[in-house]
């Protein structure tokens, strides 16, 4: 008799047993379910770059879009070859400083520098939500080539024209002037000053109008002899 009843309670201990882990399985694959439902209602995408890009090595800006909006409470980070921690992006959305829906961050010296070779450069949305929080990532590789560096150097510093190109550098006195004209060539030069002679008095083979002067002393005979002999 007694080992009847021992018999049945073990079995009435294994059979809750048994329902109990059932009823853990259904719980557990239920919330799984909700997590992926709601966890699918948010996404993160980088918009720039894109996957295998050639970009230069040292800083560079990328940039994405996202679900979240100035209401939902989501935060977008990013890191740099799975670097931790993860670094705060820009929200550039219109609804201000709180919206993620569009979204930029810039590799720079404080965090990491994009280098020679493959980086990989992961974005992150962070959102709050019960029972936990979601998260969604998206990841690109770009490749960092020191000859675009090289390049976009040489570009932003470039050659400037300097200041007499297409001009004649004429020198004037002690001074140097850029004359584009020919006319303003023999301007300038006729009117420069003497280094010589701070004036120039002018003579009669260097202006034929200019007037003899008159020697004569108003004495008839005196103004003879000198008109014969010369004065």
């Amino acid at each position: 008799m007694t080992s009847r009843i021992e018999t049945n309670f073990e079995g009435l201990v294994i059979s809750l047993v048994i329902a109990l882990l059932l009823l853990l399985g259904t719980c557990a694959n239920f919330a799984f379910t909700q997590e992926e439902q709601t966890t699918s209602t948010i996404s993160i995408k980088i918009t720039s770059h894109v996957t295998g890009q050639q970009v230069p090595v040292g800083e560079l800006t990328i940039s994405g879009t996202s679900t979240d909006n100035n209401i939902t409470e989501c935060t977008v980070y990013a890191d740099w070859n799975d670097q931790k921690p993860f670094q705060k992006a820009l929200a550039t959305g219109p609804g201000g400083v709180n919206d993620y829906s569009t979204w930029k961050f810039t590799y720079a010296q404080n965090y990491h520098l994009i280098t020679n070779g493959t980086n990989n450069l992961t974005s992150k949305l962070s959102c709050l939500s019960n029972p936990m929080n979601l998260t969604k990532w998206n990841s690109i590789d770009v490749i960092g080539e020191v000859s675009l560096t090289i390049q976009k150097n040489n570009f932003t510093s470039g050659n400037q024209p300097t200041s007499f190109e297409g001009q004649t550098p004429t020198t004037i006195g002690n001074n140097t002037e850029n004359i584009t004209d020919e006319s303003q060539i023999n301007t300038s030069l006729s009117n420069a000053p003497d280094n010589n002679n701070t004036s120039r008095t002018m003579i009669p083979e260097d202006n034929p109008t200019a007037a003899v002067p008159n020697n004569k002393t108003g004495n008839s005979i005196i103004d003879f002899f000198k008109g014969m002999f010369g004065s």
